[in-house]
């Protein structure tokens, strides 16, 4: 019986097709790779925007129950990194006296959802409270994520310039109001 080859062959893929479609898939990951990176930078600068916004209003709720900035120790008023956390995150009296659960007097508060919120420029949540824009701020290589002014309520993050571009906040004093000056 002759060898007749069977009518449903089938054909392989030339070498050409093959480096036609490599060429065509790194095209299109040399345009897609660059914006899933760029991405991922914008979603760092808008979560930063999206923090800064949340604390500046819990702070000012603060404010508006309590008629004074939280970070203030209310045993004898001196400036606290600690309770400036703590009054956010806890419930409080009108002293600024916290208390984790809901009891008589501690009706105020919490004004934000612990934990509290790291810096996603040094990945600290730490903040370190000033009294006035002048007063000096932490110095050496600081562990603070964060930067309060008590005479004002101002809130910032705590960061270099380099920390800053990492996160895709390139011009802070002209894209966003991102650090306390």
């Amino acid at each position: 019986m002759p060898f007749h080859p069977h009518p449903k062959s089938r054909r392989a893929f030339t070498l050409v097709e093959l480096v036609m479609v490599v060429s065509i898939i790194g095209v299109i990951s040399a345009i897609a790779v660059p914006r899933i990176a760029n991405a991922n930078v914008k979603a760092s600068s808008r979560a930063l925007q999206a923090t800064l916004t949340n604390v500046r209003k819990a702070i000012d709720c603060y404010y508006a129950e309590h008629d004074r900035f939280p970070g203030y120790n209310p045993s004898d008023g001196s400036i606290n990194d600690d309770f400036f956390v703590k009054q956010l995150l806890e419930y409080s009296d009108r002293n600024g006296f916290t208390n984790p659960t809901l009891t008589a007097p501690f009706l105020y508060g919490p004004y934000l959802r612990a934990p509290f919120p790291k810096n996603p420029a040094n990945k600290f949540d730490t903040v370190f409270v000033k009294a006035q824009r002048s007063s000096p701020d932490p110095s050496g290589g600081s562990s603070y994520g964060w930067i309060a002014v008590l005479s004002n309520g101002d809130f910032g993050i705590l960061a270099t310039d380099a920390q800053l571009d990492d996160i895709g906040v390139l011009e802070p004093s002209r894209k966003i109001d991102v650090r306390v000056k």
